[in-house]
């Protein structure tokens, strides 16, 4: 600690904060690395349907993002395109890999249903009945 002359001509002592400001820093950094972050890649041409009550599932190890299109076209999150036996495949290697494998399904809100049973059809054959959908949340 540095002496410093207060005002009346008295000695002060000065506090220096720098290794406490490091501190907070270091174990800002701790946190940040340590933290689970659970991303995925969002494709822009997907705009998910608006749920009032849609809630975020808490278990989120074994998830497969799969992506409906507008089209019906099934996409992963590098920009694979998959058929329906293509699908199949992928959720039973998943499967054989962590049984506690879902299928997460972001399908666009103007997508007809008939292209969401698809993937669902298709990831209930490969031994995934589980089906995860995406909403936006509006409060």
């Amino acid at each position: 600690m540095a002496k410093t002359k207060d005002l009346f001509g008295g000695e002060d002592f000065k506090t220096d904060l720098s290794p406490m400001i490091d501190l907070v820093f270091l174990l800002l950094i701790f946190f940040m690395v340590t933290a689970n972050m659970v991303t995925f890649k969002k494709d822009p041409r997907v705009v998910v349907p608006v749920a009032s009550d849609a809630k975020v599932p808490e278990l989120v190890e074994g998830r497969i993002v799969m992506n409906v299109l507008q089209d019906g076209t099934i996409v992963d999150t590098e920009g694979r395109v998959f058929s329906e036996s293509d699908l199949t495949q992928r959720m039973s290697q998943a499967k054989a890999k962590n049984d506690k494998t879902r299928l997460h399904l972001r399908a666009d809100a103007r997508v007809p249903y008939k292209h969401i049973k698809t993937a669902s059809r298709a990831s209930a054959a490969g031994g995934v009945p589980t089906v995860i959908f995406s909403t936006h949340v509006v409060q």
